[in-house]
């Protein structure tokens, strides 16, 4: 993972784990390469931890503006006491909202039966797009409306499994974000395809090139935001980088534990499921078949670039977007 760092700090959510570092991480085996040549992020499963659960948080290394970003996954953590999230932030994180947060992949306890997608900005703006399959829950962005869930679409499109098992039972299957704040851009959207379904040339086979413009609707579409004042949420996203991690209970899948009544019945609190039925968490880990990222316009950040890992294709330059697969196994 050379192109990823392992996270350790505190968890900023509060989750009831610790972020291991690599050595760590791979010693317990919270990550590894399957057979399959598929990169698995697990959470620990021995029964017993008074301490914290060990488990991974992993964040690239570079930050990327306007961009496609494409996810291949064959399994999606799940589970009572669950917090898993494929997301996007600044890197300045202690600063947050400021710069911004895109969550693509999130669910809790398994109490949605979508994958929510949201958005956290630190001013007061609201979602202006509206040509989507998914249904927007929340249309504030401001990182601390709706109890700091931010603006959110749930991608409950009947056709398409998005979340948790139903997900999962599908064979997992792709999402894929767009962040374009260039001149007549979108702004923000994203598509999920599970693997049952048919997917466009360049989401079944990735190539040098992606054009989402050729995609179909959105499951969401949040567009370039309308904040006050007039504007749009342009100047409010900075470079990001891609976080991959599992945390469990913490300040949301823990104070949102007993709206999936089959949580507490089973393990009484999430503390208690954390801290003494290890087994309940064989489901919370990650299968990533690959990452890919299509930068758009010039950037030094494209150059030096090489095959990167098994099952990717190298960095190229194409007509519409630039590849740059980074996801190293």
């Amino acid at each position: 993972m050379s192109k990823f760092d392992y996270f350790t700090d505190t968890d900023p959510t509060n989750g009831l784990v610790v972020f291991e570092n690599e050595e760590t991480a791979k010693n317990l085996n919270l990550t590894y390469v399957d057979d399959s040549g598929n990169f698995v992020l697990r959470t620990d499963t021995v029964e017993q931890r008074t301490e914290g659960r060990p488990s991974v948080r992993l964040q690239s290394q570079a930050s990327y503006e306007n961009a496609v970003i494409m996810l291949q996954v064959s399994h999606y953590p799940t589970g009572c006491a669950v917090w898993p999230a494929f997301w996007t932030v600044t890197s300045n994180v202690s600063q947050w909202p400021t710069g911004g947060e895109i969550d693509i992949l999130e669910n809790v306890n398994d109490q949605y039966p979508s994958d929510l997608v949201s958005l956290h900005v630190k001013d007061r703006c609201s979602v202006s797009g509206s040509n989507q399959t998914g249904t927007t829950a929340f249309s504030s962005c401001y990182a601390y409306d709706n109890d700091n869930s931010g603006c959110r679409i749930e991608t409950n499109n009947t056709n398409t499994a998005t979340a948790g098992s139903s997900f999962n039972s599908k064979g997992g299957g792709v999402v894929a974000m767009q962040r374009d704040f260039s001149d007549g851009g979108s702004g923000i959207r994203v598509w999920i395809w599970d693997q049952s379904q048919s997917m466009p040339s360049d989401v079944s086979k990735p190539g040098n090139t992606v054009d989402p413009d050729q995609w179909g609707t959105p499951a969401a579409d949040f567009g370039r935001l309308s904040c006050e004042g007039g504007g749009d949420a342009t100047d409010l996203f900075d470079a990001h980088k891609i976080v991959f991690d599992i945390t469990l209970c913490g300040d949301w899948a823990g104070n949102a534990y007993s709206l999936n009544p089959q949580c507490p019945s089973k393990y009484q609190s999430c503390s208690n499921q954390v801290g003494q039925a290890g087994s309940s968490f064989d489901d919370a880990y990650w299968t990533v078949k690959n990452l890919y990222v299509y930068e758009t316009g010039d950037s030094s950040s494209k150059s030096a670039a090489s095959k990167l890992a098994p099952n990717c294709v190298p960095y190229a330059s194409g007509t519409i977007l630039i590849i740059l697969t980074v996801l190293l196994l």
